[in-house]
């Protein structure tokens, strides 16, 4: 039996807290395989814990391990020291548990975290890198077929080498990387297994959905187009197959999708037209970037039923922009939004302030340009200061 297990968020990010408190695709998407593959799994989702304190979550943690021997965990850079005090805890229940780890901040620092933990406490046995979809499933299934063995260590590293998109320490205590992992075809991914989990104590009903991987755009401070070699948008079809399962389940009110909907013009205007095509009716929230958004395309947008879009805005300087590869006009941006609000769709706004070219003008020409912003109490701004990560 296998356990897949999401990190809680710090506590102490207040409202913040809530934008992460959505069941984990990655992990819903990881037990269908597995589930598909006959493979027994469970998701233990720290964030619906959130009400525990520290010593309460350790004491859940230590209950829910028990009966398992193989444990995917995933994990944020800030999470990444949850993820591994949770490590810790199933190690020192028994030292052969074997602990593979996934997410964003180890498939950029996995030299470095395997080599510090070769040096010092010896925990992760094995790491994924990027998508883990199909790296996953073969490493679980070696694992399976022999027993957790490593009697056979030239055998059991040599068939470890040929899964394509893991690292891990040797038995001669050197890392090994092997060959990249290749880019999933998202149409032949099975359905998220959400039968796996309850929505018990997440903030909303809410479904999450995603719409593609990858993204054209280069901007500084996102991963997105680094941890996705591609860019890779579902069909039509594949999106509604899995909107029909989400309203089968009765359980949702709300479904947001990910990620920009509009890096394609024809596919924005079919996703569109799809929720209207077939009488879809749930609410939903979508991302997408505000610069192109016509005054069509935004009655395109409310006649769908989307209620509110997620944007990154991040400055109002344009070298600011220009020096961290955010191209585009503040002037189109506040169009954009212009369009929305006369369409009655609420916004949901990002900022990020000291970014890399920020002065002290760029920044009080930021928050003029936000004071200039025509928007409402239902629309949402969300500050963040930038801070460097791995």
């Amino acid at each position: 039996m296998i356990l897949l297990i999401n990190p809680r968020t710090s506590k102490t990010s207040g409202e913040n807290s809530q934008f992460f408190r959505e069941p984990n695709l990655g992990l819903l998407y990881l037990a269908a395989i597995l589930g598909l593959n006959e493979i027994p799994v469970d998701i233990l989702d720290l964030e619906q814990f959130r009400d525990l304190n520290q010593s309460e979550l350790r004491d859940l943690v230590k209950e829910r391990v028990i009966g398992y021997k193989i444990f995917g965990i995933t994990s944020l850079t800030n999470t990444f020291h949850i993820a591994l005090d949770i490590v810790r805890i199933i190690k020192n229940q028994d030292k052969n548990n074997f602990i593979i780890l996934g997410g964003p901040h180890v498939s950029f620092m996995y030299k470095e975290i395997l080599k510090y933990d070769n040096k010092t406490e010896n925990l992760i046995d094995i790491i994924c890198i990027g998508e883990s979809e199909n790296s996953f499933l073969n490493l679980v299934k070696h694992l399976m077929n022999t027993e957790l063995s490593k009697k056979n260590l030239v055998e059991f590293e040599t068939r470890l080498k040929s899964i394509k998109g893991l690292a891990f320490v040797n038995s001669k205590g050197r890392i090994n990387i092997n060959n990249p992992t290749d880019d999933v075809d998202l149409e032949n991914l099975p359905l998220p297994a959400r039968y796996k989990l309850s929505l018990e104590n997440y903030y909303y009903d809410v479904a999450s959905v995603i719409i593609n991987r990858g993204c054209p755009n280069q901007c500084s401070f996102c991963s997105r187009q680094k941890l996705f070699k591609t860019t890779r948008i579902r069909s039509i079809e594949s999106i509604l197959t899995e909107i029909r399962d989400i309203l089968s389940l009765q359980t949702y009110n709300y479904i947001n999708f990910y990620d920009n909907i509009n890096i394609n013009r024809k596919f924005f205007r079919d996703f569109c037209n799809m929720f209207v095509e077939n009488r879809i009716l749930i609410p939903w929230g979508c991302e997408l970037r505000v610069d192109t958004i016509s005054f069509e395309e935004a009655l395109l947008l409310k006649k769908a039923g989307c209620k509110l879009v997620a944007t990154g805005i991040e400055s109002a300087n344009k070298k600011v922009l220009e020096i961290n590869f955010k191209y585009q006009d503040p002037i189109k941006v506040r169009n954009g939004i212009k369009n929305l609000k006369k369409c009655g769709i609420s916004l949901q706004a990002y900022f990020v302030l000291g970014l890399p070219g920020e002065t002290e003008d760029s920044f009080y020409q930021t928050v003029e340009y936000i004071k200039s912003l025509p928007l409402n109490k239902n629309d949402k701004l969300n500050y963040f200061i930038a801070t460097p990560y791995p």
